[in-house]
C-alpha cells in the first residue's frame, strides 16, 4: 500500500514540476536538486542509521516508498518551491513559499509513519519541520550563490 501512495505522490509532484512555469533554468534547477538531494540523503542517513532516532521498515515495498520520499518526492517538492518565488519577492512571500512547502512535505512524512513506512523514537515532527524550513532556506542559499558566482562569471567571459 505504502508503496502504490508514494509512486503516486512521486508521479504527482514529478508532473506538478514539469508543468510549472519556472522562474529557474534548466542548469540552476538541476543544481539546485543535486544540492538539496545530497543535503537530503545526508540527514536521512545521520538521523535513521547514525542515530536511530527514526527507523524505516526493513519489508521490500515500504523501504522503496521510503527511498521515492527521500530521493524524489522532498527535493522536487522543494524545487517546486523555489521556482514559484521571483528572485525580487518581498520576504513575505519567500516565507510563505517556505512555509507551505514544509507543511506539504511534513504531511507526505506524516503519510509515511501512518502507513509504517518508517518507525519513530525520541522523535519529534517540530525537528522535521525545522529541518524542512532549514532545507528550502538552504536551497534559497545555493540559488544566491549560483547567481552571484557562476552566472556572473559566465556573463564576464561571454561580454569579453
Amino acid at each position: 500500500m505504502a508503496f502504490a501512495v508514494y509512486f503516486f505522490i512521486g508521479w504527482i509532484s514529478i508532473i506538478c514540476f514539469f508543468v510549472q512555469k519556472k522562474k529557474l533554468s534548466v542548469v540552476e534547477n538541476t543544481v539546485l536538486f543535486l544540492c538539496v538531494l545530497i543535503v537530503n540523503l545526508n540527514w536521512t542517513w545521520l538521523i535513521y542509521e547514525e542515530l536511530g532516532f527514526i527507523t524505516y521498515s526493513h519489508d521490500t515495498w515500504n523501504f522503496i516508498a521510503y527511498l521515492i520520499k527521500r530521493s524524489i518526492v522532498i527535493p522536487l517538492i522543494v524545487l517546486i518551491s523555489l521556482n514559484f518565488g521571483r528572485t525580487d519577492a518581498s520576504l513575505f512571500k519567500k516565507l510563505t513559499h517556505i512555509i507551505v512547502s514544509s507543511l506539504v512535505i511534513l504531511a507526505v512524512t506524516s503519510i509515511s509513519h501512518y502507513l509504517k513506512v518508517t518507525t519513530v523514537k525520541d522523535w519529534s515532527i517540530l525537528y522535521d519541520f525545522s529541518y524542512y524550513v532549514a532545507l528550502h532556506i538552504f536551497g534559497l542559499l545555493i540559488h544566491k550563490w549560483y547567481q552571484t558566482y557562476i552566472v556572473e562569471k559566465e556573463n564576464e567571459v561571454l561580454t569579453r
